[in-house]
């Protein structure tokens, strides 16, 4: 075990130098205090899991997809799991390793979900499903998640509000496909559009001078 004298920690991970200032570093069995963790350790145990479940994940959709072809072609079950799998490698190598804000993590994986479930839809016979249900709640879950946030941190509830702006662009996108007669169930689509407009206006409105600020600042006006 060694001891940065620059620093003053204890570093445990097996080297010669100090992580934090390069100084080198002198032998100490005192790990009592200011001790240094093995952070690189516990981040390369968490790849090596979800380099592990990729594997397994592409060996399982490989053997899935050959038994699909022999045994029943016309129904493509095999690459519904196949997105599913592909969903949890992605869920996996956000949560595990990834470096990613909160909310932009939370925001990926409803946003992901909702683009995978159409393409499960239609690989399935398309019944509509997806369209009439998945998106507009897909809508309604992340402005439920942005509401939690701006509660949870209402200092710096402004930072949300380019995601609030995109999402009430994104409700529009079901009201365009329930115009054109893709989507048959309208009130969902309505429901999420009123809740992504009304809680970005809330916000734009009730933060007053400090939310326009902050409009000015992201476009650069």
């Amino acid at each position: 075990m060694n001891r940065c004298q620059k620093c003053h920690v204890v570093i445990l991970d097996d080297t010669d130098r100090c992580p934090l200032c390069q100084h080198v570093l002198q032998t100490d069995g005192d790990p009592r205090e200011n001790s240094y963790p093995n952070a690189i350790a516990v981040t390369k145990r968490f790849r090596f899991l979800e380099n592990l479940f990729l594997f397994l994940s592409i060996m399982a959709e490989t053997i899935l997809l050959v038994i699909n072809y022999n045994m029943d072609p016309m129904f493509p079950w095999s690459l519904v799991v196949g997105i599913v799998l592909l969903y949890l490698n992605t869920v996996l190598r956000m949560t595990l390793v990834g470096k990613s804000s909160l909310l932009f993590k939370i925001l990926s994986l409803i946003l992901l979900a909702v683009i995978m479930l159409p393409v499960i839809d239609y690989l399935t016979g398309y019944r509509g499903w997806s369209l009439d249900y998945v998106l507009p709640c897909g809508i309604l879950a992340l402005d439920l998640v942005l509401f939690v946030l701006i509660l949870m941190n209402r200092r710096g509830w402004q930072s949300y509000m380019m995601a609030e702006l995109m999402t009430a662009l994104l409700s529009v996108v079901p009201i365009i496909l329930r115009v054109i007669g893709l989507i048959q169930f309208p009130y969902l689509v309505w429901i999420a559009f009123a809740a992504s407009v009304f809680l970005f206006l809330g916000t734009l409105i009730l933060g007053d001078r400090r939310a326009r600020t902050e409009l000015k600042r992201r476009f650069h006006i």
